[in-house]
Order: C-alpha cells, then structure tokens, then sequence
C-alpha cells in the first residue's frame, strides 16, 4: 500500500508537470535567444536563468547586453518579456545571424594599437556598445551607430558652419562619404568642407545623456585631404559616387567613436531582393525638417534589374556599382543623409554596403533610394589610404 501511494504521487507530479509545461507552452511563444537557441517568451520574472545574472552584484558588458537582447515580443504596459533558455551570456563559438536586429552579440574590444594604415579587424569594426538601461525602447542611442560622422561645411557668407552631409569612420585617418558632398553643387552653393563632427548624435547638446549616463563630448576634427573618384561627373544617375576623407589626426576610439566594417574585411556577403538593410543619419524627416538627433530606418534591399526599369521612366539608369533599397511610403533616407550609411548586420558586426546618393523625392511610394555599392570600390579605397 506504502509503494502505490508513493507510485501514485510520482505520477501526481510527473502529470502536474506535463500540465504546467502544456499550459507555458499555450500562453507563450516560442522564441530564440541571441546565442539562436530555442525557448519561450516569457515575463522576465518568470525566467529563472536571466533572473540569476540580474542578481549579480556587478554584470560583465556581455551579460548586460545578454540579457537586453534576449527580449522578445511585443507587449504593453513596459512590461519586459524574454527569450527564456539555459543560457545566461552570448556562446562565442556560435556565428551569430539576426538581419533585424539592432544591436551586435558582443561589446568589441577597444583596441588602440591598431595601426592607422589599415583597415581594423572583424573584432574591432562594426560593433555597437549600447547601454542595456535601453530595454524598453527603440530608439536611437548615443553610441548606436558610432562611426557616423557629421561633414561641416564653411557658408560663403562666412556664417556658421552647416552641416548638410554624412559619413562614416573606416579606420582611425579616414571616412568614407559620397562624392557629391565634396565637388559640384555642395561646393558652389554650400561651402567649402572645413571638418567634421565624431561621436555626434544630438547636434543640440555638447554632451549627449541618456538614462544618467553621460557619453564623451563630441570631437571635432580638421580635414588633411580630400579625394573623391576621377570618374565621378554630377549627372542623373550620380555614376562612382564616392570619398574619402583623410583627418588631421588619428581618432581615438571610444563607446561614442568607432569604425564600421568595410564588406572586404568580412568577406562576402551574398544579399537578396527583400533582405532588410539599415540606413541613419540626421536628414530630412517627414515633417520637413532636419533632424537633432541620429535616426535610423529599416530598408528593403530592391532587385537591381527591377530598379533599373523603374528609374529609366525617369531618364536615369541604375549601375551594378549601385544598390537600391527602400520604396515604401514615408520609410526612406531624405535630403542632408548624403554620404551617410546603408548597413547590413551580419554574424555580429555592422557592414557598410552603402552610401546614400540620391533618389527620387523622399520617401515616395515604389520609388528606392540610390546607393553607392561599396565592395564595388574597395581596391579604389585602398589605393588612396595612406599610413
């Protein structure tokens, strides 16, 4: 009588079990975490792993971002839902592939003896260092994205400088940019491109704040020399549209200040029609004026072909050196993100596969933007950097 009372309680337990785990399973979704192992979104006070490393007394980088990249879903009334595993931190022999989200699997290392003739490594480009006090919002932080760079320009007047291009840090000499933000039209009517703005992201404060965390002021840095590609004429379809700029002095790299990864450094990159590619800057938004603060957006990467046809209506062609992505209505890059980035996230690290040229009105419907296709210039960008 002793062993089937205990028999039947076993089978009590094993039967409440299956229940529990039947019901988790109804009211939750499945999910993957960030190492793209499987589990259930649930209330993170429901998710005993991460709920360990949040009792920690002090979280390495990794875990903090762990934990913040972990969230799933969409619910209301902030609360947080997470990706529930066994894992508690990133598994780094794990390639890790999500083209949707905005945040890299591991804050880089920040190395200062890399040497300022050469393109930094996979383990120093690309990556994002993002305070994980972000968890509930989607918004643009200050070292999202920190290799973006502002370009300023002298007004003929003599005025204040304007800012009315972008572009990107590849290494600690040099940003890549589009040509036509340094010849033609911005050179007559704008101003001559005296520096440019590191480590930016709202052009209303000297020091960016967010959360009680306060970033390194922004560093503004003269220009030594500037190239932009000898084939390059201003015309309809903006053919070799391409820059660099060389600094004054080597950058020195911080959370807010960092080089983006050129698609060489990662190898290639096989994209498709419908892939989903990122664009930022600090251009005209829908309400007609410039931004103060860093946005970005979502793109769909468009066929070339496909893009080619709509553009020729408009007298105009669309090369191979050129990518096309966006075309929905009001979700575009606009007037002053010239030069800026077209990004793809990729195994951890952004890659700079694009820099805004031009496009027809902004955000108009079936209408992409034009970009310039980088890895289609990567021998011209290596043959002008320079120690």
């Amino acid at each position: 009588m002793k062993n089937n009372y205990g028999i039947m309680k076993v089978l009590a337990a094993v039967l409440l079990c299956i229940l529990v785990v039947g019901e988790a399973r109804a009211q939750y979704s499945g999910c993957r975490n960030p190492n793209q192992r499987t589990g259930l979104c649930v209330h993170i006070s429901l998710c005993p792993t991460l709920n360990s490393v949040l009792e920690k007394s002090s979280l390495t980088d990794s875990e903090k971002l762990f934990v913040q990249q972990s969230r799933c879903g969409n619910r209301k009334n902030n609360q947080i839902f997470v990706c529930c595993t066994r894992d508690k931190d990133f598994d780094r022999t794990v390639p890790i592939w999500d083209g949707n989200t905005n945040f890299v699997s591991r804050p880089p290392p920040i190395l200062d003896n890399e040497p300022s003739n050469l393109l930094p490594d996979q383990d120093s480009c690309g990556g994002d260092i993002v305070s994980p006090k972000v968890l509930n919002g989607e918004e643009a932080v200050p070292s999202e994205f920190a290799w973006m760079v502002l370009l300023e320009y002298r007004p003929l007047n003599g005025g204040q400088l304007q800012t009315n291009c972008s572009g990107s840090l590849i290494n600690r000499r040099y940003v890549l940019t589009a040509a036509h933000c340094l010849t033609g039209y911005h050179v007559r009517y704008i101003g001559t491109l005296v520096s440019v703005r590191l480590g930016e992201h709202d052009t209303r404060t000297a020091e960016d704040c967010q959360e009680r965390k306060c970033y390194s002021e922004v560093v503004q840095m003269g220009i030594e020399e500037i190239h932009y590609h000898e084939n390059y004429i201003d015309g309809d379809n903006y053919l070799n549209d391409i820059g660099l700029l060389r600094l004054e002095h080597k950058v020195s790299y911080s959370p807010t200040i960092r080089p983006i990864c050129l698609p060489s450094t990662v190898g290639r990159v096989w994209m498709q029609a419908g892939q989903k590619l990122t664009v930022a800057g600090w251009g005209r938004t829908m309400q007609g004026n410039s931004s103060f603060t860093k946005q970005k957006v979502q793109l769909d990467l468009w066929d070339n072909d496909l893009c080619n046809r709509r553009y020729l209506s408009r007298y105009t062609t669309v090369e191979l050196s050129q990518i096309c992505a966006g075309g929905k209505k009001d979700i575009d890059s606009c007037e002053g993100d010239s030069g800026g980035p077209l990004m793809l996230f990729h195994r951890g690290v952004w890659v700079l596969q694009g820099i805004v040229s031009f496009g027809y009105l902004c955000g108009a419907e079936n209408w992409p933007g034009v970009y310039t296709r980088v890895s289609s210039y990567d021998a011209w960008i290596k043959e002008k950097m320079r120690p």
